[in-house]
């Protein structure tokens, strides 16, 4: 009879060890393969899936949007290039008495004169100074500061073809003597005065500067600012 090897295991016993190490590796890496496997399909079907993204379609297709930049003129030179805004104005008359010696302080020379004239009043903007038209940190709202309202223009109408004119109504001349052309000079003056007074009491520089807003206001919001603020003088 053979003797056991040593240890006490027999060549059987041996070769069934080593056959089930061989075996246990074989699955180790049999496993291995499809585990590799396994992360490779689901990488690419995530992969796949990302693509269909409608969302990541469009991104692809279309390239990403510009960004808008919007550059609008100054506002201190928009509001400039009215220069004189007459924003209100009107229609006023009088009546002008005047007397003036002639003899002496005895004789006298009288004129009436009735007077029509029209008064325009408004903005003078070329007062305007940089630091008067601000635009705030938002860059969509614009701070005004307007000059104060004038009167423009103060003159009297003799157009005859007009309804209202202006023209002597009486004149008194006890003396046959030439009749002077100083003295309806001073009438008409007295009645430029009357009128200029008359159109500031009734008003008229605080219709010329709210007019006046209003039309700077909408030359600014077509420039592209989107408010505008007033602030007094």
């Amino acid at each position: 009879m053979q003797a056991p090897p040593p240890g006490g295991m027999s060549q059987t016993t041996l070769g069934c060890l080593i056959g089930a190490g061989i075996i246990a590796l074989a699955l180790l890496i049999a496993g291995a393969l499809v585990a590799f496997a396994l992360r490779e399909s689901t990488e690419r079907m995530a992969e796949t899936v990302d693509r269909a993204n409608p969302a990541n379609i469009i991104q692809t297709v279309l390239p990403p949007p510009t960004p808008t930049i919007v550059v609008r003129p100054p506002a201190v030179l928009q509001v400039r290039a009215i220069s004189e805004l007459a924003t209100a104005q009107s229609l006023l008359s009088t009546i002008a008495e005047v007397n003036q010696a002639r003899v002496g302080n005895v004789l006298y020379e009288k004129l009436v004169l009735i007077a029509c004239g029209r008064v325009k009043a408004g903005v003078d903007l070329t007062q305007l100074k940089d630091s008067d038209v601000v635009v705030m940190d938002d860059g969509k709202t614009v701070r005004v500061k307007l000059p104060r309202a004038q009167l423009l223009d103060v003159y009297l109408i003799d157009d005859s073809t007009q309804p209202c004119t202006t023209r002597v109504y009486d004149r008194t001349n006890l003396l046959l003597i030439p009749e002077s052309k100083e003295l309806e000079a001073q009438a008409r003056e007295k009645a430029l005065e009357a009128i200029r007074n008359t159109a500031i009491e009734s008003g008229l520089l605080s219709d010329a500067r709210r007019n006046a807003q209003i039309a700077i206001e909408r030359i600014l919001l077509n420039a592209g600012y989107e408010r505008v603020e007033f602030i007094e003088e």
